[in-house]
């Protein structure tokens, strides 16, 4: 019975230990053991609310919300806290999604299209790689930016700004994210079509949750911090952290 009290009763529903929450590796650690349940909710409910293929923007950050709060060790009702994500900004928020989906297409079809004259031309792979790199800016900015639509009322174009900065200041991080990425499409293409039980039940809530980790710490320090009213920040003192 000890493992089926330690998968089941406790773990996964948010019951978890009291005292002071760990940081780093082992705050993912400690969600995947306290919360696994709420992540596999999160994905069905994900694969579920992208059925009509245009509303995946606003699913993907009603996932986001779902993450940080999460990551931040705050009270959540899954279903309220998802709805409320999924609604709020709808029009802002698919309107970006289908930019970022575009810039994605693109770029791709220009690297396959350089990609397959680089053997008649080497020259060719210069611009191959400058927009295989801009792929990998733009999906390294994607949780910062609909971590900022979700908890920000930045306008659109300071959003953009601020995700792609975010990226630069927390490089390492994203690159671990990326690298996540790869792996896990890598793995999904070797275990094909058994993988697909995984897809679906927990693997793109886990990934997220991964990249929203990488992401906000960073708006934390330098996107919600300098928002803060000056004379507030000035009580509070410099060590002071922002919410």
């Amino acid at each position: 019975m000890g493992w089926y009290q330690t998968l089941y009763e406790g773990n996964g529903r948010g019951e978890g230990p009291s005292g002071p929450r760990p940081k780093g590796l082992r705050l993912l650690l400690d969600i995947l053991r306290w919360h696994w349940w709420t992540l596999v909710k999160t994905n069905i409910l994900f694969w579920l609310c992208c059925l009509p293929l245009v509303t995946i923007p606003a699913a993907l950050k009603a996932m986001t919300r779902v993450c940080v709060l999460l990551l931040r060790g705050e009270p959540l009702d899954l279903w309220q806290d998802w709805w409320q994500g999924f609604r709020r900004g709808f029009g802002r928020a698919t309107g970006l999604g289908l930019a970022a989906a575009l810039v994605l297409s693109a770029a791709g079809s220009g690297v396959g299209f350089y990609g397959r004259g680089m053997s008649e031309n080497g020259l060719l792979a210069a611009p191959a790689l400058l927009l295989l790199s801009a792929m990998a800016v733009a999906v390294m900015a994607l949780p910062g930016l609909f971590c900022l639509l979700e908890f920000s009322e930045l306008r659109a174009g300071d959003a953009v700004r601020s995700a792609l900065l975010l990226v630069l200041v927390r490089l390492p991080q994203h690159l671990a994210v990326l690298a996540l990425l790869a792996a896990l499409v890598v793995l999904y293409l070797l275990a094909f079509p058994y993988s697909s039980i995984a897809l679906a039940a927990i693997v793109l809530a886990l990934f997220w949750l991964a990249a929203c980790f990488a992401a906000w710490p960073g708006l934390e320090k330098y996107v919600f911090r300098t928002a803060e009213n000056p004379e507030e920040s000035k009580e509070r003192g410099p060590d002071h952290e922002a919410p």
